[in-house]
C-alpha cells in the first residue's frame, strides 16, 4: 500500500496530533513535509502567523489519468491541522496541496482533452491569498521523504481611491476579467478564463481583489460599481491593469465618478511578495 503524510511544524499551540479517521501511521511509505509559504518558514511560524496566511488546507491526490482518488480538507484549529494521510495502491499519482482562506473548500476537476486536472474557487466562496505545491509521486514499497515549499499563485490588485464614495452607497462590487479562479494542478497557473466578482462594505479600504494569472504577465479589466439596496449608482471601468503572480498592483485615483481619469498603477510588494514594477496607464477624458 502507498501512503502520503504531510506534517507542518509550528511553535505556538499548533496541534499536530494524529487523526483518528486516518490509516495507521505504519502503513505510510511517503512522508511530505511542508517547509514554508514563500518566504515564511513553517518551523518559525506561530499559529497567529499561519492564520494570517491561510485557514484552510486541501490535499488532493490524482491518479495518472487526472482523476481525483483522494482528498482531505482541513481548517485551522482542527485536530491534526497540517497532517494529511492517504493509503493508495501502487501506481503513479500527483499530489496537490492548496492553502487559502476562502469560505469553504474548492472544487476539484478531472483532466479533460483540453485541460489538466484543476482545483477551482468560486465567486460565492471568495478569492484570497493562495499558496500551492504539486508533486508527481510513484507509489511502491520503498519509503519516500519529501520536503514541500508552497508558492503563492495569485496576483493581488489593491485599489486606493482618492474620490468620495457616493453618499447613498452601502456596498461596492468589483467585477473583473483576465485572470482565473482555477489552478492547473500540474503547472500552478490559471487554466480557465474566469469572470470574478468581489463585494465590499463601503467602510472597507483599501479594496483588494485576487486572481490566478494564466501566464507570467497578464492584464485585468475591472468594473467598479457602487450600490444602494442592490440598485446600481455608479459604474467605472478600469482596464489594462497589469498583473503578475506573487505581485501586488496598487491602483490610485478616482474610481467612483463613472469614468477613468488620471489613474496610476504601481506594482509593489510587502515583505513576502516579489520584486516591484511600475506602470502608468494613459489619461482618459
Amino acid at each position: 500500500m502507498f501512503g502520503v503524510v504531510l506534517l507542518v511544524a509550528s511553535c505556538e499551540k499548533m496541534n499536530l496530533g494524529g487523526r483518528s479517521d486516518d490509516a495507521d501511521d505504519g502503513e505510510a511509505n511517503v512522508v511530505v513535509r511542508v517547509m514554508s509559504f514563500e518566504q515564511m518558514p513553517f518551523s518559525a511560524a506561530t499559529r497567529a502567523e499561519v492564520s494570517d496566511v491561510c485557514d484552510h488546507l486541501n490535499f488532493v491526490v490524482f491518479d495518472e489519468n487526472g482523476e481525483r482518488v483522494e482528498q482531505k480538507n482541513q481548517e485551522l484549529g482542527d485536530e491534526g491541522f497540517g497532517e494529511g494521510k492517504f493509503t493508495l495502491p501502487s501506481g503513479n499519482y500527483r499530489l496537490a496541496i492548496v492553502a487559502h482562506s476562502s469560505d469553504g473548500n474548492p472544487s476539484v476537476n478531472k483532466r479533460t482533452a483540453s485541460k489538466n486536472e484543476s482545483i477551482s474557487f468560486t465567486n460565492a466562496k471568495g478569492y484570497t491569498d493562495t499558496f500551492f505545491a504539486s508533486k508527481a509521486l510513484t507509489g511502491g514499497h520503498s519509503t519516500i521523504n519529501l520536503e514541500m515549499n508552497l508558492s503563492r499563485v495569485v496576483a493581488k490588485v489593491r485599489f486606493i481611491y482618492e474620490d468620495a464614495i457616493p453618499e447613498k452607497a452601502d456596498s461596492i462590487r468589483i467585477y473583473y476579467e483576465g485572470g482565473s479562479g482555477s489552478i492547473d494542478a500540474q503547472t500552478g497557473y490559471g487554466n480557465v478564463k474566469s469572470k470574478q466578482t468581489a463585494w465590499f462594505d463601503r467602510s472597507e479600504s483599501p479594496l483588494e481583489i485576487y486572481t490566478i494569472p494564466r501566464e507570467d504577465d497578464a492584464y485585468l479589466e475591472a468594473t467598479i460599481g457602487t450600490f444602494h439596496n442592490g440598485d446600481l449608482l455608479t459604474s467605472t471601468l478600469v482596464d489594462s491593469i497589469p498583473i503578475r503572480r506573487n505581485c501586488i498592483t496598487t491602483c490610485r485615483g478616482n474610481i467612483f465618478d463613472g469614468k477613468v481619469t488620471k489613474v496610476s498603477f504601481t506594482i509593489t510588494v510587502d515583505d513576502s511578495w516579489d520584486s516591484p514594477i511600475e506602470y502608468q496607464i494613459p489619461t482618459r477624458n
